[in-house]
């Protein structure tokens, strides 16, 4: 409600702090969600809840980007920058969605390391959008924070070809290898996303702090 009173930088600059946190909040449920998986039916009302909540504050940010002269920085990159932060968590909803549908049942310990790696990953995504309000003093965290975010992506995605070949060497029945395959996917995509973020994030910093 007192967001319009306050200079349009300042808006911008917590609309994406809300939508990151609304993200990360995202993960760890999925991440609670994988340690108890017997309740995961019940619980994706919560996760999608939160879905449509990061649909607002990204309808918020398109809506104030249209109707601002001045922005903090490129309006692409603001566009894309709501958009991605939006697209992450819908991945995350897919995920679980998947999981339901298909009933894949109980999450193999691969799996929930990878949950583990992308709950680390939006973590960093949020400290580094929570800088950029003053990214002129902190250039270097924010590099620091995108780099962190990039080896994230780069473990998820060890985790991901590892966690796939356990499929086609472990699993006997062809349909549980392709259940859990594009439940694997679609996390990875997530995962693909956060680093991203991480890009869009430096290519702000490189040209306006």
């Amino acid at each position: 409600m007192f967001r319009r009173f306050k200079p349009a930088d300042d808006q911008f600059f917590e609309l994406f702090e809300e939508a990151a946190n609304i993200l990360h909040q995202g993960a760890v449920l999925l991440q609670d969600m994988m340690a108890k998986h017997e309740t995961m039916e019940e619980r994706l009302n919560e996760l999608i809840a939160l879905e449509q909540k990061g649909d607002k504050v990204t309808d918020e940010i398109i809506d104030k980007l249209n109707e601002t002269f001045m922005t903090p920085f490129d309006r692409e990159d603001i566009y894309s920058l709501a958009r991605e932060l939006d697209e992450v968590l819908d991945s995350v909803c897919s995920t679980v969605e998947k999981m339901v549908i298909y009933e894949a049942g109980k999450p193999d310990k691969k799996f929930r390391e990878m949950v583990d790696v992308f709950v680390r990953a939006t973590g960093k995504v949020k400290d580094a959008v929570s800088y950029l309000k003053k990214m002129k003093s902190n250039t270097v965290q924010i590099m620091d924070i995108c780099y962190e975010i990039k080896k994230f992506e780069s473990e998820g995605d060890k985790i991901y070809r590892y966690g796939v070949a356990d499929l086609f060497k472990n699993s006997k029945e062809a349909i549980v290898v392709i259940k859990w395959k594009e439940v694997f996917e679609q996390l990875e995509t997530a995962l693909d996303r956060c680093e991203k973020i991480a890009k869009l994030i430096r290519g702000v910093v490189v040209k306006y702090a």
